[in-house]
């Protein structure tokens, strides 16, 4: 197994670029900043509130994509709901395209893979469709989500990967509340671990 990438320790991002009447420059993000800033909504960490904010929105896809840059990522697959948020940004970081992992029941034109979770955080499995012809074998593919906990939404976009007979490559998340094990076996990298955020 090859070892796991770091996370980039910050991002440059930016050039000129206009909000309403200000100009925004250049702006470096540590991840230690990323954490510092990070919301909290009744002492959770709230990823909508990090989305909210255009500078941590564009500092998200170079700090999660840093780690494979030199990794040779030709697809970011995501689930459903928040992954495809992050998956777009890590995506155009890497120069990949975006598979979507879709809630079961929602329209996925084509949609030919059904994928049913462990019970996830929530304690029920998650169920998600997928289409086999996103992927191809030689593709060498970045799972991304906003949190990981038990694992088990990822571990389902981890099989839709394997039945292409593509490589999983690795696992990008945001949030971190899992354990050691699960992050091993997952090839988990994250910007932002719990119990920094809520500590």
């Amino acid at each position: 197994m090859e070892p796991l990438p770091q996370a980039a320790a910050s991002v440059v991002f930016g050039g000129a670029r206009r909000r309403g009447d200000a100009t925004l420059g250049a702006v470096t993000l540590t991840v230690d900043e990323l954490i510092t800033r990070f919301p909290l909504v009744n002492d959770h960490p709230d990823v909508a509130g990090v989305l909210r904010q255009p500078d941590l929105l564009a500092a998200i896809g170079p700090l999660l994509a840093g780690p494979y840059r030199s990794a040779g990522v030709t697809k970011v697959i995501a689930p459903e709901a928040r992954g495809p948020i992050l998956g777009g940004l890590v995506a155009v970081e890497l120069a990949a395209g975006l598979v979507l992992g879709r809630r079961a029941g929602t329209n996925h034109p084509g949609a030919d893979v059904e994928i049913a979770s462990e019970p996830t955080w929530r304690g029920q499995p998650s169920n998600f469709i997928a289409r086999s012809f996103d992927l191809e074998p030689d593709d060498r593919v970045l799972v991304v989500d906003d949190w990981i906990t038990t694992g088990n939404s990822i571990r389902s976009m981890i099989d839709v990967v394997e039945r292409a007979g593509a490589t999983h490559v690795g696992t990008a998340v945001l949030v971190d509340k899992t354990d050691e094990s699960i992050r091993d076996e997952l090839r988990v990298t994250s910007l932002a671990p719990f119990a920094r955020l809520c500590g």
